[in-house]
C-alpha cells in the first residue's frame, strides 16, 4: 500500500500544546498496536498529526485501513485518549477522497445491492443447510433502505 506523505514540522506541532507533547512522548498506543509492530513503514505520528491539525495536504493514509479497530490503543492510553477515533476519522476521509482499497468500495456496493456483506451462492447455502441454518439471499427491503440512506448522505460506492 502507498503512504501519502503529510508535510509538517513535528517539533513545531509538539511545542504548540502540552497535551500533544505528553502524547508524543508517551506513545504507549504504538507499543501495543499490531500494525506498528508488524509494518515497519507505518507511523502513528503522521496519522495523528493529520487528524489533529487538518493539514491542507493529502492527509488520508491508504495504510490506515490496516487498523483492525482492536482498540488496544485506547486500553493502553494513560491519558484516556481515543486514538482509535483518529483512525476511524482517517478511514472516512480516505474513503471520501477515493483512497480506500478497491475491496472496501466493492464491499459497500455488495451491501447496498443485496443487504448482505458477503457473496452468497450455492456453496454457502449448501453448507448452511448442512448446519441447519436458513438459506441466505438478497433482501430487497434492506438494500432499498440502504440505498435511500446512501443517496441522502452522498455515500459513494465507486472511486471517483
Amino acid at each position: 500500500m502507498e503512504i501519502i506523505k503529510i508535510k509538517y514540522n513535528k517539533d513545531n506541532i509538539i511545542k504548540q500544546s502540552e497535551e500533544v507533547q505528553r502524547c508524543f512522548k508517551c506513545s504507549a498506543c504504538s507499543i501495543f498496536c499490531p500494525v506498528t509492530l508488524n509494518v515497519s513503514r507505518y507511523t502513528l505520528e503522521d496519522a495523528f498529526i493529520s487528524q489533529l491539525y487538518g493539514s491542507e495536504e493529502s492527509t488520508a493514509l491508504k495504510d490506515v485501513w490496516m487498523c483492525c479497530n482492536c482498540e488496544k490503543c485506547i486500553m493502553s492510553c494513560p491519558q484516556d485518549g481515543e486514538p482509535a477515533e483518529v483512525f476511524i476519522n482517517l478511514k472516512q476521509l480516505s474513503y471520501q477522497r477515493g483512497l480506500a482499497p478497491d475491496s472496501v468500495y466493492a464491499l459497500a456496493k455488495q451491501v447496498l445491492n443485496t443487504g448482505i456483506a458477503y457473496e452468497t451462492g450455492a456453496k454457502v447455502n449448501a453448507d448452511r443447510k448442512k448446519m441447519g441454518l436458513k438459506e441466505l439471499s438478497a433482501n430487497e427491503n434492506v438494500s432499498k433502505e440502504l440505498r435511500i440512506i446512501a443517496e441522502r448522505t452522498a455515500f459513494k460506492t465507486e472511486v471517483a
